[in-house]
């Protein structure tokens, strides 16, 4: 029995390294960059964020879109499918209003994304698993 144990144990350490390393398994997720640009110039800071439509399934992924490049790492990416894009950015309007949770003044910031790229966004892509999985946003801030 002592010998059958020693002969079998490598072939259990294979096995179980194979399974370990996930032999043949792929990651489903997908990275993903780009450009955005609002009226012809790069969007020098806001963020975007991809949400799956319907029957697509997976995570909502995004991040930080500076001077016009965005990137979402694979690590933090989505699926594939078609997901709907969301972009916003925001700058101060000069004035101070009353934080109600700070109970003191800050300074007021405001949307400069027209709502049809975010709260009501039309844009959307398809995340494929070839890739490369890079879109470019024109964005007009009037319609």
């Amino acid at each position: 029995m002592m010998n059958r144990l020693r002969v079998t144990s490598p072939l259990a350490c294979i096995l179980s390294l194979t399974l370990l390393l996930g032999c043949g398994s792929q990651d489903p997720r997908r990275g993903l960059s780009g450009t955005v640009t609002l009226d012809g110039e790069p969007l020098a800071l806001g963020s975007i964020s991809f949400r799956g439509l319907r029957g697509t399934g997976g995570p909502t992924a995004g991040g930080e879109i500076k001077e016009g490049q965005f990137i979402v790492p694979r690590d933090g990416g989505t699926f594939t499918g078609t997901f709907r894009v969301e972009i916003s950015a925001t700058r101060k309007t000069g004035k101070q209003v009353q934080d109600p949770l700070l109970g003191m003044m800050v300074d007021e910031f405001e949307q400069i994304i027209p709502k049809q790229y975010n709260l009501q966004s039309e844009l959307s892509v398809e995340v494929t698993a070839d890739g490369p999985n890079e879109y470019e946003f024109a964005l007009e801030s009037t319609p």
